[in-house]
């Protein structure tokens, strides 16, 4: 019941996060060598949900979990069900990128506070990362499953399906068994963790 039918999940999943963090490594250190500019400072905090900004303790946590935890998935899982190859990767850009060039700014303007916000912020925003990109070693096969069935519509010597329902059955239990959990705990860190850690660096 709670076997995964797909040996490679765990090989994408590595293979997400090693180019997620040299993507967010290197969008880091531009954001540190460029002088940002007050607007675009307040045009990266619009990113966040005001749902999300305006809570505190449990409340936080719980609004994270249902941003970063339902909410992203399913706008990756639409997505993939587009028949274009990692359409739905868009997602975790679209969420690295921006807390990357905060963090890079705040350096910008204060090495030393920044360089504590920075590591204070490792722990829940790498399990965070990790999460999201567990859904979309996920969503790999769902997404090469209708590609298939897509393009079989145009060949006269059709390759062999990659089945749908059990493309969907493996993404369930990736999603419910590795990757919330995975998001419970970085919300926890990112409300508790990060500012324990922060204090005692400061």
């Amino acid at each position: 019941m709670f076997k995964i039918h797909d040996d490679a999940y765990i090989k994408r999943t590595i293979r997400f996060l090693v180019i997620t963090l040299i993507i967010i490594l290197f969008t880091f250190i531009l954001a540190i060598i460029f002088s940002p500019s007050t607007e675009t400072i307040k045009n990266l905090s619009k990113g966040i949900p005001d749902n999300v900004a305006n809570a505190v303790g449990l409340q936080k946590v719980w609004e994270y979990i249902i941003n970063n935890g339902f909410k992203v998935p399913f706008q990756m899982l639409i997505l993939a069900i587009i028949p274009i190859p990692f359409l739905y990767y868009l997602n975790i850009i679209h969420t690295a990128i921006p807390p990357a060039i905060a963090l890079g700014f705040v350096i910008n303007f204060d090495i030393y506070k920044g360089s504590m916000i920075t590591i204070s912020s490792i722990p829940h925003f790498f399990v965070e990362i990790l999460a999201f990109c567990v859904v979309a070693s996920g969503l790999v096969k769902v997404n090469q499953s209708i590609c298939r069935k897509f393009t079989n519509l145009f060949r006269k010597i059709k390759k062999e399906n990659i089945s749908f329902k059990l493309s969907i059955i493996n993404l369930l239990k990736i999603y419910i068994f590795i990757a919330l959990p995975l998001y419970v705990i970085a919300a926890f860190f990112e409300n508790y963790l990060s500012k324990l850690i922060f204090d005692l660096l400061t």
